[in-house]
């Protein structure tokens, strides 16, 4: 179980970083190395029609750090240097890539490489992704003191470094500069350049709902029906246990509600369903509106056991009369004695009674 979950959190961390490489203008094989999905994933996930990716290959080329202008070169300097300071804080490279490139054309009119390239620096600086061995390194430089690029193992230049030699004022001139990439985005203060086929963000998002219901312990059945997603096959239960409401283990006693189920627990179970009618009128989407019901619900019995999220759903199910249940099986009625609302089956053989007026008179023995 612990593996699945790792494998779900690493799927969705890379198509949520393959997202900012789109954004950002990197080529399929700068996603490759960053995600370590195959390139005919992100070709036919992470594109669309609409979003075709980058042409040509990448400019993984050691001439775009050793002959480009002093200008690029302090940019590329700064940008390295923002890396370094963020992989110094715990963060891992991929994420520090981003954010550096990121802030790097935040403060740059017009930026001087592309993130293919920031990714290729990055890769010598470390080691890592596309580079094997270490063949950059950051250096302080003797003149000022900046940090800079330079071949790893080379020292610093007694002329000083592309930060304070003298004969440099304005801004370089065009042929100085590495080839522009056409596909990246032009401006460094417009983050929404190169914008994300909705297929992806739509992937992403239902990923992160299935984690969210999977850590309240959801069944994967319950996973399935909150979010749309194809039925999981369950061998263990039949056509019967499949037909109806969507439960896991043997359905909720409805005959024998007011007396089967405990006290506290209809109290919770009552709980959960006024706090989801009440999401549902805020213009809650359903599934939204039963994962917060039973958030704030499991925080309000830190000593009691807490309900089974698959019951929770069940009861909602019913009461609501969706996801599988084709009528209402229970009412919210109104205690004449406390004038709190609770939860009542329909098909109960006993007269309803109020758990929270039993928990008012004997607190002690329920909670």
């Amino acid at each position: 179980m612990v593996a699945v979950v790792a494998r779900a959190d690493t799927r969705i961390r890379s198509l949520e970083t393959a997202r900012e490489c789109v954004r950002l203008g990197a080529r399929q094989r700068t996603i490759a190395w960053l995600t370590g999905l195959p390139t005919s994933f992100i070709f036919h996930n992470v594109y669309d029609a609409e979003h075709l990716p980058p042409r040509g290959r990448p400019p993984y080329t050691e001439d775009f750090i050793y002959r480009c202008s002093l200008w690029v070169q302090a940019e590329v300097g700064m940008f390295a240097t923002k890396y370094r300071l963020l992989t110094a804080e715990g963060i891992a490279p991929a994420q520090a890539l981003i954010t550096a490139f990121r802030h790097y054309r935040s403060v740059v009119h017009q930026p001087s490489f592309s993130f293919d390239e920031a990714f290729f620096v990055v890769s010598n600086l470390d080691g890592i992704w596309a580079a094997s061995i270490r063949s950059l390194e950051l250096a302080a430089c003797r003149r000022c003191g900046r940090l800079h690029l330079l071949p790893h193992g080379a020292a610093p230049a007694v002329a000083g470094c592309p930060y304070c030699r003298p004969h440099r004022t304005d801004r370089a001139p065009a042929r100085g500069r590495p080839h522009a990439d056409p596909m990246a985005p032009a401006s460094g203060t417009d983050e929404q350049a190169v914008t994300v086929p909705a297929a992806l963000e739509a992937q992403i998002r239902s990923l992160r709902t299935e984690r969210m219901f999977e850590q309240l312990g959801a069944h994967p059945r319950v996973v399935a029906t909150l979010t749309g997603a194809p039925t999981p096959v369950d061998r263990r239960s039949s056509s019967r246990h499949r037909e109806g409401p969507t439960h896991v283990g043997l359905p909720v006693n409805l005959i024998r509600w007011g007396v089967a189920i405990k006290t506290v627990q209809r109290a919770q179970f009552s709980l959960v369903a006024i706090a989801y009618t009440r999401l549902l009128a805020a213009d809650f989407e359903p599934a939204d509106a039963v994962r917060a019901a039973f958030v704030h619900v499991s925080a309000m019995f830190p000593t009691v056991e807490p309900l089974p999220f698959d019951r929770c759903f069940e009861v909602i199910s019913m009461l609501d009369a969706r996801w599988g249940a084709a009528e209402s099986s229970f009412d919210l009625l109104s205690c004449p004695k406390c004038h709190a609302s609770f939860l009542a089956s329909r098909q109960d053989r006993e007269r309803p009674h109020c758990p929270f007026c039993a928990l008012l008179r004997t607190p002690e023995k329920y909670l």
